[in-house]
């Protein structure tokens, strides 16, 4: 049983929704996914209990759904068109995959805790950057970026789960936050970095036009993706038809 999660303080926990075989008659089995998957997101929306997977396939009423799994690391996305089946003599729509949750606490002396932080938090941030490579090829939708809006919807889920998910996914936003932070885009850390690297390559400043055209081009992206992700969030938490 791997051990999986977040390093605490004295803890180690971790929760995966893995695939452990198929529904008969579904499409999963037939859509890419393959037994022992981590099923990662649903529609953008990241999983963290079985029973969230259930609803996406409630709330599809049959249309297809697109679903982000791990698989030895690797992030990839396929789509799924659920399947209307009756179960204990009530319809209902599946996607068709069999789960097994995994989850695992291991106490942890101070030190080793602080060990396996780091250890997950790179593995993490091993993943961001794999989801940024998996839109930029067009592998996987950007419709998965989560905005504010939806932060907070999920901040208010996670506090009701308790201390602990909620310490993690502000653990998660803080380094989705921090790597976003280093890309190397004008106008963030990680954009004057690469412009300090360039003069220095250079053996000189840039001029202060060149770098006031920078810093523009580097404004107005940013809010391109600001003004995406906040349409996004309103998408996904806004009602059909509103």
């Amino acid at each position: 049983h791997e051990r999986t999660g977040i390093g605490y303080a004295g803890w180690s926990q971790g929760v995966d929704i893995e695939i452990a075989g198929w529904v008969e008659g579904t499409n999963a089995p037939k859509s890419g996914l393959e037994i022992g998957d981590v099923i990662v997101a649903v529609n953008g929306v990241p999983v963290r209990s079985a029973l969230m997977l259930v609803e996406a396939a409630k709330a599809s009423q049959g249309k297809p759904v697109e679903i982000t799994y791990s698989r030895q690391g690797v992030l990839g996305t396929v789509t799924v068109e659920p399947v209307l089946k009756e179960i204990d003599g009530e319809q209902r729509w599946m996607i068709g995959v069999a789960q097994r949750p995994r989850l695992e606490y291991t106490r942890l002396p101070l030190g080793q805790a602080f060990v396996e932080s780091l250890r997950q938090n790179w593995r993490s941030a091993g993943l961001i950057y794999e989801f940024l490579k998996g839109i930029i090829e067009r592998r996987m939708s950007a419709k998965s970026l989560e905005g504010p809006i939806r932060i907070a919807q999920l901040s208010g889920d996670a506090a009701r789960e308790g201390a602990t998910s909620f310490l993690a996914l502000m653990a998660l936003v803080s380094l989705n936050l921090a790597i976003f932070n280093l890309l190397p885009i004008p106008i963030l850390d990680g954009g004057v970095i690469l412009l300090l690297l360039i003069e220095m390559a250079m053996r000189r400043d840039l001029s202060l036009p060149v770098k006031e055209a920078i810093i523009k081009v580097g404004f107005v992206f940013l809010m391109m993706v600001v003004a995406f992700v906040l349409y996004n969030d309103l998408t996904k938490v806004l009602p059909r038809g509103s």
